[in-house]
């Protein structure tokens, strides 16, 4: 008996180890942001691959995002084609990550094809500034649509912005922004959204392979970047990162190297707005 009782505990003690150590793994992605930051602290940008070891590859990654968009280098590919956009009007929630706002469609928003892989639009998010630099330049705004594939593999489309005049779509969630603004409450309903709602204004877009931005900085995510520059009011900046409750003034991250990485640009002989 007491040999018994001697293997309860060791395994009840490797269960506890299993639950507090391996699980949690998974979780890292940190959906709510606040295992990470965007200050030059020991949780800034360039500790992130330092924190957890699921998170090596935002130090040691070849392949890394964002990016600068130049145009120099970039080559072009008519064959990439349009966006094939399949969105529909969900279901959708706000919801405070910790260092952005995040628009969540439940179950999906509709769907993006790209070379024969039908990607479900899960979230949108933003960045202020933007994270995307084209030419060397920095840009107010920049959001990201995010999609995944059945078999995992993820797919981001990327939208920048200046200030300018307001964004119609963030217009649309101005009431919804202020509620989340105002209230302790880290998620809300937003009622049926349609992602059509969000304007590309261009055929035009960049296509390379890299990553997510935030840890664990997962590679092979297959990225979108809209070639034209849209408007969002000041405002609208303003009313993002204080929905967030992040009193940064920054959730971006610093550009990335390319390392050697191909840059397409797809351009159709004329680009019309969408």
């Amino acid at each position: 008996m007491k040999e018994i009782a001697i293997f309860q505990l060791f395994y009840i003690t490797l269960l506890i180890y299993f639950l507090l150590h391996v699980i949690p793994t998974a979780s890292q992605q940190y959906p709510d942001e606040h295992g990470f930051d965007y200050k030059n602290s020991r949780k800034g940008p360039g500790k992130w691959g330092e924190l957890h070891r699921e998170w090596r590859a935002c130090s040691n990654g070849s392949m890394q995002s964002p990016i600068d968009l130049l145009n120099e280098k970039v080559k072009i590919v008519p064959q990439l084609g349009t966006l094939k956009r399949r969105y529909q009007p969900s279901n959708a929630t706000l919801k405070k990550r910790g260092h952005d706002i995040m628009l969540k469609w439940q179950p999906g928003g509709g769907t993006l094809k790209i070379k024969g892989t039908e990607y479900i639009l899960k979230q949108c998010h933003w960045h202020s500034p933007s994270e995307h630099t084209i030419n060397g330049k920095r840009h107010d705004l920049e959001i990201h649509k995010v999609h995944k594939s059945k078999d995992g593999k993820v797919a981001v489309v990327g939208i920048i912005y200046k200030i300018g005049r307001p964004d119609s779509f963030l217009s649309s969630l101005e009431e919804r922004l202020r509620l989340v603004a105002g209230t302790k409450e880290n998620e809300t309903l937003a009622g049926i959204i349609n992602p059509k709602d969000i304007k590309l204004g261009s055929r035009e877009y960049y296509r390379y392979i890299g990553s997510l931005t935030t840890p664990p900085c997962t590679e092979n995510v297959l990225w979108t970047i809209v070639r034209k520059v849209r408007t969002v009011s000041r405002k609208q900046v303003n009313l993002l990162r204080a929905a967030s409750h992040d009193k940064s003034n920054s959730n971006a991250r610093p550009i990335q190297g390319i390392n050697g990485r191909s840059v397409q640009l797809y351009s159709p002989r004329s680009s019309r707005e969408e």
